[in-house]
Parts: structure tokens; C-alpha cells; sequence
């Protein structure tokens, strides 16, 4: 059978209106959207509110403390400094705004603990809205501090977006130095990534089990007596902890209820040990495949900030 080529004279010139992309190029192009795209944090100066109630004499150089006095929110305020005061997205007066409804500096820094309490120990930012869904409150934050508000208050306080757009990693940067004894005290007991370890630090297993559980059970005693780091907390975690260890939480839940006794178990949720627990997760068994090394913590301790 005879094959008509588009270079056949007869044919004159065909255009199918079609293009090909060159796939190199196109991923090359793609790249910055990509990587943008892929990431949970970052906040646009649409989203941000930069409304206050009077302008500043200069806000070329307008510092961080005016802004909050001005009324503007401090993650708000933190983002558009970090932008370069950019004039493309100016402050605005609202007249709306009145100055005995700006909190005062103690009620902005005890927000800002309180969302911080919260990312230490829960790897999240409380929740903005009210409503279902919200994570328990730790009894510390309501019996100690006295914040017996909605986390949705302290949220408010300090931003108009989505709190989880403003990276949560700057937590791995603050010193404890000055922090309040009570605080310090609070997260001495234990820090987010760890709790599932607890129990491992405090009961022994039961007699009986097989060599590779005996294994498990001494990884996970020696990083639940290693000092917290942020190689293994959740917000921080390196990739290479899953890779190692699979999904911690999900292989330890499994590993507790293979080593420990029904009573034990209960002991550890009745002391607030453990929320509840654990429930059987039958696809996770890297923990049958540790090894008693600890290769996970890393050095980057929790309580010896990184500079």
C-alpha cells in the first residue's frame, strides 16, 4: 500500500493546529511553579490584612512594634516587613478600627506563646475557626496559664490567614533561656513525635516476646530516653526517618500492644500517658524489621536551639 507523505507536492502545506511542547523545557519552565506549588507555607500579601488606624509618620521604615500599635495584626505585620514594606501593597487606614480593640503587647506575646505551645507539643497551629474539628486544648494552656479563651481567639489575634500558610518551622529557632519555669517545666514532659515513645521509657515489656520485638522495644527505649530532637519532630522530621523506620507512630502503636499487657496499657491511658489506646494498623510492620540502634534522633536537640 502506497504511504502519501506530507511533502507530497500535491498535498501544499498542512496545518493541523496542533503544537508539541518540548517535555525538557517545559519541566524546566514548570520547576519554580512546581516547587512553589508543593509547599504548605508561604503567605501572599493578598491574603494578609494591612489595614491600621492611622498611617505611620514613615512607612518606608516603619518598624514591627508601630505596626501592632497602628493595629496590625504580628504575622500580618511579620510578612509584609519581610516583603520589603512593598509599595505595590500599602497600609490602609480603616476607619473602623478603633484603638481601645487593639490587644495590648502582654495579650499579643501570650497568643503567640499559646500557638507556640501548640506547635511544640502538637506539631499544628490552633485552629482559627470554631467549630468541630479542633484539637483538645492542653489542660497546661487552661489550669496554668489561665488561656481558657477559643484557640480560635489567640489564632485571630495574631493573624487574618490561615495560620498554617506562616511556616511553622521558626519554633526550632527560639531560645528557652528566658522562658517561664512553669512552660519549661510543661515541656520537660514531653514535646510533639514523642509521646508513643513514652511508655517505653517507663514500663517494661512483657515477658515472652519474640527476639524482633525485643529489638524494637530497645530502639524505641533508647530514643525516648535520648534528648528530644528536631530530626524527629513532626514538623521538622528529615525524610530519612521514614525511610529507616517507616511511620513511627503507627508502627509504635503496633509495637505496644505486641509487648505491653492489656493492664499496662490501660495504666498508660489512664495516666494520660497515651490519648487513648492504640488501634491495630495491620499494613505497619516495619517495626518486626528494626534493628536496636538508634539512627533517627540525629543531634539538633530540641532544648539547645539551632543559630
Amino acid at each position: 500500500m502506497a504511504t502519501f507523505r506530507a511533502t507530497a507536492p500535491f498535498l501544499g502545506n498542512v496545518d493541523f493546529k496542533v503544537i508539541d511542547i518540548d517535555p525538557r523545557e517545559v519541566a524546566s519552565g514548570l520547576q519554580l511553579y512546581l516547587e512553589r506549588g508543593s509547599k504548605l507555607t508561604g503567605v501572599s500579601l493578598e491574603d494578609i490584612d494591612r489595614s491600621v488606624i492611622e498611617l505611620p509618620a514613615d512607612p518606608k521604615t516603619v518598624t514591627l512594634a508601630t505596626l501592632i500599635e497602628k493595629g496590625m495584626k504580628l504575622f500580618d505585620a511579620i510578612v509584609w516587613l519581610t516583603a520589603g514594606r512593598p509599595a505595590s501593597h500599602p497600609l490602609q487606614v480603616d476607619i473602623s478600627k478603633k484603638k481601645d480593640s487593639i490587644p495590648s503587647l502582654h495579650e499579643i506575646a501570650r497568643a503567640v506563646f499559646y500557638a507556640y505551645f501548640f506547635l511544640l507539643t502538637q506539631a499544628r497551629y490552633p485552629v482559627a475557626k470554631v467549630g468541630d474539628g479542633q484539637p483538645a486544648v492542653p489542660n497546661f494552656l487552661k489550669a496554668v496559664m489561665g488561656m481558657e479563651g477559643n484557640q480560635s481567639d489567640y489564632v485571630n489575634m495574631i493573624c487574618s490567614f490561615s495560620p498554617q500558610k506562616f511556616d511553622p518551622q521558626w519554633v526550632q529557632y527560639v531560645n528557652f533561656g528566658n522562658l517561664g519555669q512553669e512552660a519549661l517545666s510543661r515541656f520537660g514532659l514531653g514535646v510533639a513525635g514523642y509521646r508513643l515513645f513514652g511508655p517505653f521509657k517507663v514500663y517494661t515489656a512483657k515477658p515472652g516476646i519474640s527476639d524482633e520485638l525485643e529489638a524494637a522495644v530497645k530502639f524505641a527505649r533508647r530514643v525516648a530516653v535520648a534528648a528530644p530532637t528536631w530530626d524527629v519532630h513532626p514538623l521538622t522530621r528529615k525524610p530519612e526517618v521514614l525511610t529507616k523506620r517507616g511511620n513511627l507512630n503507627k508502627n509504635l502503636g503496633n509495637l505496644i500492644l505486641d509487648v505491653f499487657t492489656e493492664e499496662q496499657i490501660n495504666e498508660m491511658v489512664k495516666s494520660k500517658m497515651l490519648y487513648k489506646k492504640p488501634e491495630r494498623e495491620p499494613t505497619y510492620r516495619n517495626y518486626l524489621t528494626w534493628t536496636e540502634h538508634d539512627d533517627i534522633s540525629g543531634i539538633s536537640e530540641i532544648f539547645r536551639p539551632k543559630v
